[in-house]
């Protein structure tokens, strides 16, 4: 099992019913966010047996212009290794006013995910799941000082990118950074923003597609706002997955505006953990969550400081 956290400046709903959210690059705040070099990835492409990609909206495409063209459509859940980071607790869970979240990977069930959406036919380059990347499985961000493949295109196993497709390097672009972010001990779940269970809309009249806007104004998934047409959209609940994928496709089209906000469902039993900051105010009532409860167990913390050094202790509660 691996043992990961994520830091939050209010818990919201995460433990009542185990959504958290899937960050679309308008929404990430490295400005190198998914950034790699260009030329070097061209001339790597031209070592694989196809040099270009295909994608059904635009055609013949490099495998960087299929980066360019499809990096807003991916979405990232940021973890860390470390509970006790004095900067993170800082920048991430509001002046230790916040909470951290425990959540477990266990390898052998795979997914962290209550029931990851695949329809990768639909959705990925990939020939099929197999070979799908979008697995809903937290991966080690890596650092490096250089961009994606201007020192490294040759470190890597490329022997299958034909039936990966070019969804293997949107993928793998998005799980590197500059060495200057190595404290956070990052590790990362890329998905698709299509993938998402629950998506906010602050307004329905920003899609564009009246047939798509129709449809989710009318559903019973979805639930609207009279007074501003903010809407939530319920994904998850949609049990055809043709509707569900239509909608999706559509609704990851708004990503470049950062107030609408993708989530996923966590699995109840990989939440296991809350750590409650120095100068919150949230009680272990607070947390005490339905659909984190419903595994049988919450291990509650509150930090401590440490009276000799800089740092914190928790003690549970």
């Amino acid at each position: 099992m691996k043992q990961l956290f994520k830091y939050m400046s209010k818990p919201r709903n995460f433990f009542e019913e185990g959504f958290i959210r899937l960050s679309q690059p308008s929404a990430l705040n490295d400005p190198f966010e998914a950034a790699f070099c260009r030329e070097s990835l061209d001339d790597l492409a031209s070592h694989f047996d196809e040099s270009t990609s295909w994608d059904p909206e635009y055609g013949e495409l490099t495998f960087s212009q299929y980066v360019d063209f499809r990096m807003n459509h991916i979405g990232v859940i940021s973890f860390t290794e470390n509970k006790e980071n004095l900067l993170m607790w800082a920048h991430y869970a509001n002046e230790h006013k916040g909470v951290v979240a425990g959540v477990a990977h266990i390898p052998a069930v795979g997914s962290i995910f209550e029931n990851l959406f695949r329809a990768d036919s639909f959705i990925n380059s990939a020939w099929g799941e197999e070979w799908s990347q979008f697995d809903g499985v937290p991966k080690p961000v890596s650092y490096r000082k250089g961009l994606r493949y201007r020192n490294d295109k040759f470190d890597y196993d490329y022997s299958n990118i034909s039936a990966e497709g070019a969804d293997r390097i949107l993928y793998e672009v998005f799980l590197q950074k500059s060495d200057e972010w190595i404290y956070e001990q990052e590790h990362r779940v890329v998905l698709r923003l299509e993938q998402s269970d629950r998506i906010e809309i602050p307004n329905l009249d920003i899609i564009s597609n009246e047939r798509i806007k129709n449809i989710i104004g009318a559903s019973s998934y979805s639930v609207v706002n009279p007074e501003n047409n903010s809407c939530c959209v319920n994904l998850y609940e949609i049990s055809d997955d043709a509707e569900r994928t239509a909608v999706a496709m559509e609704l990851a089209k708004l990503s470049q505006n950062p107030q609408v906000i993708y989530q996923m469902k966590l699995s109840s039993s990989s939440i296991n953990n809350c750590l409650i900051g120095l100068n919150s105010e949230i009680t272990k009532a607070d947390v005490q969550g339905s659909y984190a409860l419903s595994t049988g167990y919450l291990d509650t913390w509150k930090a401590t400081k440490n009276m000799d050094y800089y740092s914190i202790e928790f003690e549970q509660i």
